[in-house]
């Protein structure tokens, strides 16, 4: 048993995924703000205190020094202490004055140690430590500030995207939904209208929005397909209507036939009556046969395979095996390759012949010959009345006999109408051309005969 997806929006997907990348984008951006700032304080108060530890270092190089140290500009939280080389304090600034040295500073080492007296309780702060001379003897300049500020200004930036990123969220979901609906809704449109049109209303098309935009793309080949499909719908119910007349017309003649003969079966001529039913059953038989053709090149089928094939032993086999009421000559080179179907090529060769047959008066001429080295032409001209330019193009379409070919030979069996159309499919099939010309143009005289001429491409020298 096969289990149906449950239906999901796509309005709903498509507002769910830009919410999300809406939140990775500011969360992101958050972070990079919010380290780029953090990082900026923390930068500033080192600078800070390193200025300041600088300008009483020079104090002390020029045997300077004052006690107390003037304390640092705009900051009366950084303190700062002169050490001598016995952990001695020189001189410090006024908030910290009397108290013993908070931090040591190891040979070799630009980064201060706690004291083991006097730093334990001083809590987050930041220090920086520089070595000098005063008169003759080491000393080492401390500066240290609170970090607090840092401490206040991290928290504060959490907090407040406790607050910020839901709402952004939230306006991220409206805005998304809105936006999103609002795109959609003409593809809305589109579906409700797709979803009225039948097969009986094939005619009806959806609105065009005017844009050149992705639904406008869209409305244009959803309209591009249902033109396909009227037409293909117009040609399969033009189809079975003609199918359904050419075939009720032999099946009529054989029970007509069968009807006379068992109404009168004492008196009834039966060879006549067979032979009538024959020729009518062999002409159901073709008719079936070129639909079952005609079916296959709808469906893309009509070529089972390819392979190098002699045109001009299939065009002799094909004289030989059906000789027509003129004689046939054969005017072609030793040998002339196609890459293509031997069925289909041979059915396309019996079709034009039978065509020619039909209408020539004396004979017919098949020349088949190359032009140039990727092109072969198989040519079948008679000496018949030939085909009015109005008609060298119909005479291809299904069903189409023309009134000449319904009268030439009155009590004659008459084609279907299905054989020139064949023969087309069968060279589209290959990738060729066929046209209809007259025998003799019309400047050597009045114009007469017809000529059907292919054109199929050649097989590669590989495959010869």
């Amino acid at each position: 048993m096969t289990r149906t997806a449950p239906s999901r929006s796509l309005r709903l997907r498509l507002t769910l995924l830009a919410t999300l990348a809406i939140t990775v984008t500011v969360a992101l951006v958050t972070a990079v703000l919010a380290f780029t700032l953090v990082s900026s304080v923390r930068s500033n108060v080192v600078t800070t205190l390193n200025a300041y530890g600088d300008s009483v270092g020079q104090s002390a190089t020029a045997g300077n020094i004052p006690n107390p140290l003037p304390p640092a500009p705009g900051d009366t939280s950084v303190w700062a202490q002169v050490v001598d080389s016995s952990g001695t304090v020189i001189s410090a600034t006024a908030n910290i004055a009397g108290q013993p040295a908070f931090y040591t500073l190891p040979a070799a080492s630009t980064t201060p140690e706690p004291a083991k007296t006097s730093a334990s309780g001083r809590g987050d702060e930041r220090v920086v430590a520089q070595r000098y001379v005063t008169a003759g003897e080491p000393v080492v300049v401390y500066v240290g500030g609170s970090t607090r500020l840092l401490s206040y200004l991290t928290k504060d930036i959490q907090g407040h995207l406790l607050y910020v990123l839901p709402l952004i969220l939230l306006a991220a979901v409206c805005v998304s939904w809105l936006l999103i609906g609002r795109t959609l809704r003409p593809v809305e449109r589109i579906r409700a209208e797709a979803a009225e049109i039948t097969g009986s209303d094939l005619h009806r098309r959806i609105p065009e929005p005017g844009s050149d935009d992705e639904v406008g793309r869209l409305t244009r080949t959803l309209n591009g397909m249902l033109d396909r499909l009227e037409a293909s719908a117009d040609r399969q119910r033009r189809f079975v209507a003609d199918a359904s007349h050419e075939l009720r017309t032999p099946l009529a003649a054989v029970r007509t036939s069968m009807e006379v003969g068992l109404a009168h079966p004492d008196r009834a001529p039966w060879p006549e009556l067979a032979a009538r039913a024959v020729t009518e059953t062999a002409r159901l038989q073709r008719l079936v046969e070129a639909l079952l053709v005609l079916a296959r090149s709808d469906d893309s089928t009509l070529l089972h395979h390819r392979e190098p094939v002699d045109l001009v032993a299939l065009s002799r086999s094909a004289i030989d095996a059906a000789p027509g009421r003129v004689p046939v000559g054969l005017h072609a080179a030793d040998t002339v390759r196609v890459l293509g179907d031997p069925d289909q090529l041979t059915r396309l060769i019996r079709n034009v012949l039978d065509n020619a047959d039909r209408h020539a008066d004396h004979g017919i001429e098949v020349t088949v010959t190359r032009d140039g080295p990727d092109i072969a032409v198989l040519t079948v001209a008679d000496d018949g009345p030939g085909i009015p330019e109005a008609d060298r193009d119909r005479v291809f379409d299904r069903f189409v006999r023309l009134q000449a070919a319904r009268t030439r030979h009155a009590g004659e069996a008459t084609g279907t109408g299905l054989g020139l159309a064949i023969a087309r499919d069968i060279t589209t099939a290959h990738g060729g051309t066929i046209t209809v010309t007259p025998t003799i143009p019309a400047h050597n005289g009045p114009e007469r005969g017809a000529t059907v001429t292919v054109r199929l491409p050649t097989t590669i020298d590989s495959l010869l």
